[in-house]
């Protein structure tokens, strides 16, 4: 009776699991091809204002920023960055540019260099220094930018 039931088992155990894998796959592919012929009614929201305006949102190119000034400097020089660097939107309006961070040739940040509160820059020691900026628009569209500049006593 144990090698009957060894011989049975050994046989409807791996049934068992092929008939569970074969009715997975069935179900999925019958469940699959139901799904696709459903017709569900549904919302379409392209022609609302809202969707529209993100549409535009998005759609809207980052501000340009770029050098107005002088790339090379004297040092001891103070540097104004408003008359440096500018930045323009799609609109071709104004943005202000912001300064995240500066850089000497050696890739140290210099930023105590920069005083925030009055937009000017002094570099005490000549090299060349990288300026990392950033411009925002209304809409929030931002660019940044890194722009190099030659601190020496060299006019340009």
């Amino acid at each position: 009776m144990k090698k009957v039931y060894e011989t049975v088992s050994d046989m409807i155990l791996p049934g068992i699991v092929f008939a569970g894998v074969m009715a997975i796959l069935i179900g999925a592919a019958l469940l699959g091809s139901i799904g696709k012929r459903m017709n569900v009614k549904g919302e379409d929201f392209s022609h609302m204002a809202d969707t529209k305006a993100v549409q535009e949102v998005c759609g809207r190119k980052e501000p340009v920023i770029q050098c107005i000034g002088d790339k090379v400097w004297n040092t001891g020089q103070s540097i104004a960055v408003s008359q440096l660097f500018s930045a323009v939107d799609e609109d071709g309006g104004k943005v202000p540019v912001t300064v995240l961070d500066i850089k000497d040739q050696n890739g140290n940040s210099v930023l105590n260099c920069y005083q925030k509160a009055g937009g000017q820059a002094v570099f005490s020691q000549r090299g060349v220094y990288t300026f990392f900026l950033k411009a925002m628009d209304r809409e929030r569209k931002t660019s940044t930018e890194e722009i190099s500049i030659l601190v020496d006593n060299r006019q340009g």
